[in-house]
């Protein structure tokens, strides 16, 4: 695939091919990272992919977030409703607790960002009282846990700002529960069993991808 330069471009290619992960990790399948120069990433310019992905989220345009195999990608708007429905498990984040099958952590930061759509990193750690230097792997792998679960998903970004008000430090990446992002964005939950939710999501895969590709996620899949 030939190289891109601009945001436009790059949604172009999400749209085409569905799923575009920001490092290359899926076998014979572009990345953000292999259509784009090394030399644009980390510029602070428009045409920095690095910015790109929270947009993409906070315009609706694509879902991002670490959905498979706990690798960072963006998703089409459009496929993403079907990718939850078929990555969808059968039991709620409480459930699963009370089957010893998910930690209260996860529950917890799971019932924060229902009642906080859109908060930040930095406001949510606090929240769910995983604040602590020590606590940043716990609650970064909860979190990782609840997006590869397709219950929580990256809202955007917002300016980090320090006690008079004024914009300090990094921008805070944010949180929202998948099914509240679809809502924000005029999209449709899909209204079929996960089997055939799956079944299509493949026959997506299998018209836009090589068959490299195709057979990596589908292997991925039935495990």
């Amino acid at each position: 695939m030939a190289k891109i330069h601009t945001f436009e471009e790059a949604g172009s290619v999400v749209r085409e091919i569905g799923v575009l992960p920001l490092s290359s990790f899926i076998p014979d399948h572009p990345s953000l990272e292999s259509i784009t120069e090394h030399t644009a990433w980390h510029t602070d310019e428009a045409s920095d992919p690095w910015l790109w992905r929270d947009r993409f989220a906070s315009e609706g345009i694509a879902a991002y977030g670490r959905f498979f195999k706990k690798k960072p990608m963006l998703i089409d708007s459009q496929l993403f409703p079907l990718w939850c429905r078929a990555l969808e498990l059968p039991m709620t984040v409480e459930e699963r607790y009370q089957d010893g099958l998910a930690s209260r952590h996860a529950v917890k930061l799971y019932e924060t960002i229902r009642e906080n759509p859109g908060i930040d990193v930095k406001a949510l750690r606090r929240a769910v009282g995983l604040a602590g230097k020590e606590d940043k792997a716990q609650f970064d792998k909860t979190l990782i846990e609840l997006q590869s679960s397709t219950e929580v998903v990256i809202a955007g970004i917002s300016d980090r700002l320090n006690e008079q008000g004024n914009k300090s430090g990094w921008n805070s990446t944010c949180y929202i529960l998948s099914e509240a992002w679809i809502t924000q964005h005029g999209l449709s939950t899909v209204r079929l069993s996960v089997e055939e939710a799956k079944n299509k999501l493949l026959a997506e895969c299998r018209q836009r991808w090589s068959e490299t590709a195709y057979s990596f996620v589908v292997k991925a899949l039935s495990r």
